[in-house]
């Protein structure tokens, strides 16, 4: 597909590598020549250079002839009349970065006028990524999939686990669990799992299940507590505080603001009245325990130095509090934070690149078994993936333990009639479903691709 991206941040740029890794035919328009040429060296694209708003630029990109253009610029507005041009002239489909709360309900109501066939907000899913990731503790690195129905765990066997030198079959049926071992991170290498596979010690397994069933197996085997989040602490008050302490509220929560800007304090006593909003600088120690951090139950780091979102976050670990995220926006620093037990961060412009992908890979099937959701797993080495069972399907009524499944390759979840169950060998895949494999193979674009 020709796919042109507006905007080459840290966002545009995570998009743009991401769609090449994919294959597709990539132009990105960015204004700055320098930051065009670094990204032109490091991946296989063509530039343009200029503003994505203007005309002269987009008809140079060849807008007229693209499947899709993506405006991810830094301003709303020069997305949104980027994505009516582009549409104007020709672009099949176009997506838009909007990030201003303001124009949430706007945008929704005039999307078709617009022309835009969907907007993303890399801030407002950040949010909802977090308040998911609270309901587990800092070892257990969780992320949402199919429409939030299923999530995926990633967690560190450690020393003394419960869960050390057991057979996965062994492990289901002593805890009496639902969850599904859908990977096994192991000296480097991933390992798609059966029930004969053994855990060991320092390896690293991601699981599959409801929310509900996560937390009880978590809590069995002593990786969770029973204590739920009643208090928050957020560090620095951007738009991802301000959607996060929205959701938080909601949930009848206590929430805690530190921020040092204090205009942006100002807007979030405004609009926040029931919060606690403290003018300060939350990398001071000080400051945090006298705002009482150790009896918090979750501490939020979102400022915009990654660096001081690990430091602080390192902080409130060390005086015990249980639910720890940062906010890092650098894959480099990945490493150190496995090693300081921060499992759990949220890189907004990675959540973006994902809800773009899986809308590409729909937009391909438009025949056939659409992929509905698509997230990258250990890595970017696994993929998770939601397919929608059309009639093309061969494998329609056939239990899944006569299917002839490709290697390293495997079913976790089929949905029908709206209830998600574990898929087992006896499973048959009806019409309609929706099911969720777990695939090593990349780039999967329909349900009959599983099949050797």
């Amino acid at each position: 597909m020709k796919i042109i991206v507006v905007g080459d941040g840290k966002v545009g740029f995570a998009i743009a590598k991401q769609l090449n890794q994919e294959g597709h035919d990539i132009t990105v328009v960015e204004n700055k020549s320098s930051v065009l040429s670094s990204t032109m060296n490091q991946l296989d694209i063509v530039g343009v250079q200029g503003n994505g708003a203007s005309l002269d630029t987009l008809m140079e990109a060849r807008v007229s002839s693209s499947d899709l253009l993506i405006a991810a610029t830094s301003t709303d507005e020069v997305n949104i009349i980027c994505c009516l041009l582009a549409k104007k002239l020709g672009a099949r489909h176009t997506i838009a970065r909007i990030r201003n709360p303001e124009y949430n309900n706007t945008v929704r109501l005039i999307k078709d006028e617009l022309g835009l066939s969907m907007s993303i907000n890399p801030e407002q899913a950040a949010a909802r990524e977090i308040l998911r990731a609270i309901r587990f503790s800092n070892s257990i690195k969780v992320s949402s999939f199919a429409k939030g129905r299923i999530e995926l765990a990633e967690v560190k066997i450690k020393e003394n686990s419960p869960l050390s030198n057991m057979r996965i079959c062994d492990i289901n049926r002593r805890m009496k669990s639902e969850v599904l071992f859908v990977a096994v991170q192991r000296n480097g290498e991933v390992i798609i799992p059966n029930g004969n596979t053994v855990i060991y010690e320092k390896d690293r397994v991601t699981l599959t299940g409801s929310t509900t069933q996560l937390e009880k197996f978590f809590i069995k085997v002593g990786i969770l507590s029973n204590r739920t989040v009643n208090e928050v602490m957020i560090v620095g008050g951007g738009r991802i505080t301000y959607y996060l302490t929205n959701m938080l509220l909601e949930l009848g929560m206590d929430v805690k603001i530190i921020e040092i800007n204090k205009d942006k304090c100002i807007s979030l006593v405004e609009k926040f009245p029931q919060a606690t909003v403290i003018h300060g600088d939350g990398t001071d120690h000080e400051l945090l325990l006298s705002e009482s951090l150790e009896e918090m139950d979750a501490f939020i780091a979102l400022t915009d130095n990654d660096e001081e979102n690990v430091i602080i976050s390192m902080f409130a670990q060390s005086h015990g509090v249980t639910h720890v995220l940062p906010k890092v926006n650098r894959v480099s620093l990945g490493f150190l934070l496995d090693k300081l037990g921060l499992e759990n961060s949220i890189t907004p412009k990675f959540i973006t690149a994902n809800q773009i992908v899986q809308y590409v890979r729909a937009m391909q099937n438009t025949v056939g078994s659409n992929v509905e959701s698509l997230i990258k797993l250990v890595d970017d080495k696994l993929e998770a993936l939601e397919f929608r069972v059309r009639d093309n399907c061969r494998f329609i009524d056939v239990p899944i333990k006569d299917l002839n499944i490709r290697e390293e390759i495997i079913i976790a979840y089929v949905t029908h009639k709206g209830v998600s169950k574990v898929a087992t060998g006896d499973t048959r895949i009806q019409l309609s479903d929706t099911v969720i494999i777990i695939s090593k193979v990349a780039g999967l674009r329909d349900i009959n691709d599983l099949l050797s």
